[in-house]
């Protein structure tokens, strides 16, 4: 299974409609996750490893090696009405 594989069953199971993301996913995305809330389901999905394999015959950049290996993680999910701009969050705290 894929990771979007699993994250539609996931939402499917938890009867979850809107885009959801982990915590880390909507901060590169520029929101902030609103103080107070939990996680709409938390499960286990594929993430790759740091190393790169190496290939000798190609010159190509680290971007398009592949990964050496995926393992599974868990990771928790939020979805987009628990989250807020980063904006927002930071005019509301100060």
């Amino acid at each position: 299974m894929t990771n979007a594989e699993i994250l539609d069953t996931e939402c499917a199971l938890h009867n979850v409609t809107e885009a959801v993301d982990t915590f880390a996913g909507w901060k590169r995305k520029g929101y902030s996750v609103k103080k107070g809330e939990h996680a709409v389901f938390k499960t286990s999905i594929w993430k790759p490893s740091k190393q790169r394999k190496e290939e000798d015959s190609t010159e190509e950049t680290d971007d398009k090696k592949p990964y050496a290996r995926m393992y599974m993680v868990k990771a928790a999910f939020f979805t987009a009405s628990q989250v807020e701009p980063i904006e927002d969050a930071d005019k509301r705290n100060s």
